[in-house]
């Protein structure tokens, strides 16, 4: 008898947030072992008239990891359908076999991976392996996907904060801390380490600026 062999197929699925080089390697790492073709997924619920900077320059840097790995990026609208369904949609579309999602309580991706958005998907990928990857929070993080540390200080400007290196620690429209700039950016686009209202924050900063509710 003849025995059939399936080809494996990889697709991690990449949201908003720091973790998606971390799933892209570990995606990267399967495809490997499994001798796979491999694909990153971002499921973009925005409206065609929606620009999101942040989010753009997280997009830039997925494609670009996702390429130097042998894989390919795919964006697909979701225009009003549930994450679960375009996702399986697009693995069905690809022959998927394997699917890898991220999970952490610091990510904007967690309200997907709890509850509902699990249960959904997994009744509509029928034989296909999900593989729910537990991603660090944003302080064990920080050495794989930014560079070290500098002290820096937020000084309010308008209805934003601005970095800057000259402003008083003690005025009460500066906030003092230490700022982490991602790599793979040409900008001061990163992590601006706090402490507010006694508890230890993370602050994204993009272009040198945060906008004092993200």
């Amino acid at each position: 008898m003849t025995t059939i062999k399936h080809q494996e197929s990889v697709m991690v699925c990449v949201h908003y947030g720091p973790h998606g080089q971390r799933l892209i390697q570990r995606g990267s790492q399967l495809a490997k072992l499994l001798a796979a073709p491999f694909c990153v997924l971002t499921v973009d619920a925005s409206k065609d008239s929606e620009y999101n900077e942040d989010k753009e320059q997280y997009m830039k840097v997925w494609e670009r990891l996702c390429q130097e790995a042998g894989g390919e990026f795919l964006i697909r609208k979701s225009n009003g359908r549930k994450p679960a369904d375009v996702i399986v949609g697009a693995a069905r579309e690809r022959g998927v076999t394997q699917i890898i999602i991220g999970q952490s309580g610091q990510s904007r991706w967690s309200s997907f991976t709890k509850g509902s958005f699990v249960n959904d998907l997994v009744e509509r990928i029928g034989l296909i392996d999900l593989h729910i990857v537990a991603v660090q929070r944003y302080a064990d993080l920080l050495e794989e996907t930014h560079e070290n540390g500098v002290p820096a200080i937020l000084v309010k400007r308008g209805d934003k904060y601005e970095m800057s290196d000259d402003g008083e620690a003690d005025d009460a429209d500066t906030i003092e801390g230490v700022f982490f700039r991602e790599l793979h950016t040409d900008f001061n686009n990163g992590l601006f380490k706090t402490v507010l209202k006694g508890e230890p924050q993370y602050l994204r900063i993009i272009h040198g600026q945060w906008n004092g509710l993200n």
